[in-house]
């Protein structure tokens, strides 16, 4: 289990300091919890996010209040200029005694480049002279809503980051290419659930050969592709070869459009893990989208979606639809591994999809491409062993 306090074991350390916290909750707050949580033979120390205990000095106190205002890109501007300084505190009180590099030599420090703790975490590998790894999951300068000054100024410090990093963990080769050059950079990606063996080998095609619709699955973000999932739904609702459904909450959508869906049971809300898992078994294809949206171009081809990896673990067809150069597309193109769809317009969608439906063979190759990833490149255990070798090697070759 993830230990939450510094100690003097003698192991090699894992200093934790992140906005993303490690938690069994979803996102990259899960990814990093799996990884934690299967680390032997470490001992892993979390830092508490200040934004937890809500324990601010006063300056915090008037840039957090101001989120709540018709100022609040202007708190955001702030936070930019206090370079995760509100950790100051929570640091020196975690922290009971003064860091000696010398005594922990076998420590590192583990931070993910979103939010104000990634700088907390540079200024404290910097001061103590620690390797630095950082986890980069998405372009975190686009996506504040900040003034461009200081957007530029993210962009500075994201770079910074980077390089100065010990060790960098890029979730798709297009963010590592984004970021640039670097001495010790890989890819690694969302490392998915461990599935129980019943749930992962359920008949590939379930939909009775032509007698019963195609039934395509999407869990996950309803809010920012929520227009989008609900063009698709709009018009597949009546459609007698292809079910769509949909899971999460919040949709951005209508009220009225909402309740209609719901009705229908085309909309489930979020359900605890065991129930959700038997709900992805049963499905016969998993749909992943990507925001065709221009001004989220940079965060498309550098993101890499989690729901690829946890879907691959079931077995079955992988749609994506999104634009060609998301790294989602250039995944699914790379050895025909999903059946990609590059047009926005939903009927082009509905028309590859009757078509999937229609093609046995089709579906089988799809299934049989996500049963080889899930086996390989996606299998949670080979995830952590890269992560594991990652780090170890850094220690090894700090240590010299």
């Amino acid at each position: 289990m993830i230990s939450t306090q510094y100690n003097d074991v003698k192991q090699p350390k894992i200093i934790v300091i992140s906005s993303v916290s490690p938690q069994p909750t979803s996102a990259g707050q899960v990814v990093l919890y799996r990884h934690l949580n299967q680390v032997d033979g470490w001992a892993v120390s979390i830092v508490p996010n200040p934004d937890d205990s809500k324990t601010y000095k006063w300056p915090t106190k008037f840039i957090k209040r101001l989120k709540y205002t018709r100022f609040h890109r202007w708190s955001h501007d702030l936070e930019v200029i206090d370079y995760g300084s509100n950790w100051d505190s929570v640091m020196l009180n975690y922290f009971q005694k003064p860091f000696n590099c010398q005594t922990d030599d076998k420590t590192i420090v583990l931070t993910v480049a979103h939010g104000d703790g990634c700088w907390a975490a540079q200024k404290f590998a910097q001061r103590y002279q620690l390797p630095l790894v950082s986890i980069f999951h998405d372009w975190w300068p686009d996506i504040p809503s900040v003034h461009q000054p200081l957007r530029q100024v993210l962009k500075k410090r994201f770079q910074q980051l980077y390089q100065q990093s010990n060790l960098a963990l890029c979730v798709s080769q297009g963010m590592k290419n984004a970021l640039g050059s670097h001495p010790n950079s890989t890819v690694l990606f969302p490392i998915p659930a461990m599935l129980k063996e019943e749930l992962t080998v359920r008949n590939q095609i379930a939909n009775n050969e032509f007698l019963s619709p195609l039934r395509v699955i999407y869990s996950g973000n309803l809010y920012e592709y929520g227009a989008i999932l609900a063009q698709l739904l709009q018009v597949t609702k009546e459609n007698p070869k292809v079910h769509v459904q949909v899971r999460g909450s919040n949709p951005n959508w209508p009220a009225d459009f909402r309740s209609e869906m719901r009705d229908r049971g085309l909309w489930l809300d979020f359900a605890p893990r065991e129930e959700l898992n038997q709900w992805l078994a049963a499905a016969d294809v998993f749909l992943v989208t990507m925001s065709f949206d221009p001004a989220l171009r940079r965060r498309m081809e550098t993101s890499f979606p989690s729901k690829l990896t946890e879907y691959a673990q079931f077995g079955k067809p992988l749609v994506i639809w999104g634009p060609d150069y998301c790294s989602a597309i250039h995944w699914g193109r790379k050895g025909d591994r999903a059946l990609c769809v590059t047009d926005k317009n939903p009927l082009v969608m509905v028309s590859a999809l009757e078509k999937l439906k229609n093609s046995p063979e089709q579906q089988k190759c799809y299934a049989q491409q996500a049963k080889i990833t899930a086996l390989t490149e996606f299998k949670p255990h080979i995830i952590q062993n890269q992560f594991l070798e990652r780090i170890e090697n850094l220690l090894c070759t700090a240590q010299k």
